[in-house]
């Protein structure tokens, strides 16, 4: 007998960042371009699944090559957009690659310029920073002890985050996340998507009933104002 109920299908919104190919002469360029921009953001978009842009492409472009250079980035490619050649869609189709369409892609433009203005931010954060690459699971406790905490992942429901500086999560955040442990009213917490349990600054906390619904699934700015934490939208 088959068991029932041993998966759920749910239909959800991804946030895809997407690399638009102006040209595909050199495909070393390309690739080194890529290189350089991570290295910019501290690797902070390594591992990241991206949508490939070839409206300026045709089928005469090398796209095997093309495709085996960003890999070479360490960028995972999960698809390809605004494809106007329909032997070059046969062709990327065959490499293994679904072509998105607009439509499905639009929803994610405002979180990737949000994502974009925390690259900046960490860009910017000095050296006494833990980075954290791993996803953090249900009942673990990450504390960052005077410094800042960068999370690169997501966050599950039970998980608890701590840091005496500011915290950033790049990924969903589900658990518990405690700036200021040791005191500080100026420290913050950005996420890119927000779905806390707990959200805490210099001992300020709310709990997730607390919290603004607009908010949630949205990449915030937690920030502390006369005893009172305040939500600001990226």
């Amino acid at each position: 007998m088959i068991a029932k109920n041993l998966i759920h299908l749910q239909i959800s919104n991804f946030n895809l960042p997407v690399i638009h190919i102006i040209n595909a002469t050199s495909h070393n360029d390309i690739e080194n371009t890529i290189k350089k921009n991570m290295q910019e953001t501290r690797d902070f978009l390594k591992y990241t699944p991206v949508v490939i842009n070839v409206a300026n492409l045709t089928h005469k472009n090398n796209w095997e090559k093309l495709y085996q250079s960003i890999l070479e980035t360490k960028l995972y490619v999960i698809g390809a957009c605004s494809c106007n050649d329909n032997k070059l869609k046969k062709i990327i189709i065959k490499s293994g690659l679904p072509i998105l369409t607009e439509n499905i892609l639009s929803q994610h433009h405002s979180l990737y310029n949000s994502q974009k203005k925390l690259i900046k931010q960490i860009k910017n954060t000095n050296n006494n920073t833990q980075l954290i690459h791993t996803p953090i699971r249900s009942g673990q406790q990450i504390y960052a002890r005077n410094r800042d905490l960068i999370i690169i992942n997501d966050v599950s429901a039970g998980a608890e985050i701590i840091a005496d500086g500011n915290i950033h999560i790049y990924g969903i955040m589900r658990g518990r996340i405690l700036a200021g442990a040791s005191g500080n009213t100026t420290c913050q917490i950005f996420c890119t998507q927000f779905f806390p349990e707990l959200i805490s600054i210099d001992g300020n906390y709310w709990i997730g009933d607390q919290i603004p619904k607009k908010f949630m699934g949205k990449s915030v700015r937690v920030s502390l104002q006369n005893n009172t934490l305040i939500i600001h939208s990226l």
